[in-house]
C-alpha cells in the first residue's frame, strides 16, 4: 500500500482540498471526497520543455498511484506547480482531492482533472465525463541582431517566437487529448514566460493545461462552464 494511503487507513482521517461548493458539486453527481492526494518529483532541467513534460508526467503518475491506493475513482481540482530550486533543478508538484463514485461502473484507473467540483458537476449533467489532465508544453529561442535598434517598432522576431511556442503548446495539448481516446478537451489555463538572451536574443516557454473529456450521454452542452473543444471539428453534440 502507498505510504500516505497507509497513514490514512491507520488514522481514519480524510483530508480534502475542495471548497464547500466544490464538495457539494461533487456529491451532487455521486462523487464523494475520500482524501487529498499528491505527486511530486525534483528534476534536473537539461532541456526546459522536455524536463517540464517529464516532471509533470512523473508527478501525475505518482498522484494516480496514491489515488488508486485509496480506492479512488477520480481526482478533482488538481493544481500543478513548479518551483525553481536552482538554475538547473526544479520541483514539480500536483495536488488534488480523490473522490469515489457512489454509483455506476468504476473506471479502470482514476480520472484526473483540474476542474473543481461545481464544474465537474456541470460537465457530467451535460453528458460529459473527465478522462485525464492534459498538458501541452513548448519552448524556443530566437535571435535578431537588430532587435534593439528599432525603438517604437514591433520586435518581429520575439513576436514570432512567442506565437510559435504558444501554437506548439496548444497542438501538443490537443495531441495529448487525442491519445487519451477522449472526444474533446477543456482548456483551463495557459501560461507564457519570455526573457531576454543578452541584447539580441529572446527565449520563451508556453504551457496549456486542461482536461480531456468524453461524451457518455445526451444532455445540454455546458454554457456556464468552460467551452468544449471537439477533436473532429464539429460543434459539441453534433454527430455524437
Amino acid at each position: 500500500m502507498h505510504p500516505r494511503a497507509g497513514r490514512y487507513t491507520a488514522s481514519g482521517l480524510r483530508t480534502s482540498l475542495l471548497s464547500v461548493p466544490g464538495v457539494v458539486g461533487a456529491e451532487a453527481v455521486g462523487l464523494r471526497p475520500i482524501g487529498e492526494v499528491m505527486g511530486c518529483v525534483v528534476e534536473h532541467a537539461d532541456d526546459l520543455a522536455a524536463s517540464m513534460r517529464r516532471g509533470y508526467a512523473t508527478a501525475l503518475d505518482r498522484l494516480r498511484a496514491e489515488a488508486s491506493a485509496l480506492g479512488a475513482d477520480g481526482v478533482l481540482a488538481i493544481g500543478c506547480t513548479v518551483t525553481r530550486v536552482s538554475a538547473t533543478v526544479r520541483e514539480f508538484v500536483v495536488l488534488g482531492t480523490a473522490v469515489r463514485a457512489s454509483r455506476g461502473k468504476r473506471p479502470p484507473q482514476p480520472f484526473t482533472t483540474g476542474l473543481p467540483g461545481p464544474d465537474v458537476a456541470k460537465l457530467m449533467l451535460a453528458g460529459w465525463v473527465p478522462v485525464t489532465l492534459a498538458i501541452g508544453i513548448d519552448d524556443g529561442t530566437a535571435y535578431d541582431l537588430a532587435m534593439t535598434g528599432r525603438p517604437g517598432e514591433e520586435a518581429t522576431v520575439p513576436t514570432e517566437l512567442v506565437t510559435r511556442v504558444r501554437a506548439a503548446a496548444r497542438a501538443e495539448f490537443l495531441a495529448s487529448v487525442h491519445r487519451s481516446g477522449a472526444d474533446g478537451g477543456l482548456v483551463t489555463s495557459t501560461t507564457l514566460r519570455a526573457w531576454a538572451l543578452g541584447h539580441t536574443g529572446a527565449a520563451a516557454v508556453a504551457s496549456v493545461f486542461g482536461t480531456a473529456v468524453a461524451r457518455f450521454g445526451a444532455g445540454p452542452v455546458p454554457t456556464a462552464s468552460l467551452p468544449v473543444l471537439p477533436l473532429d471539428g464539429n460543434p459539441p453534440g453534433v454527430g455524437r
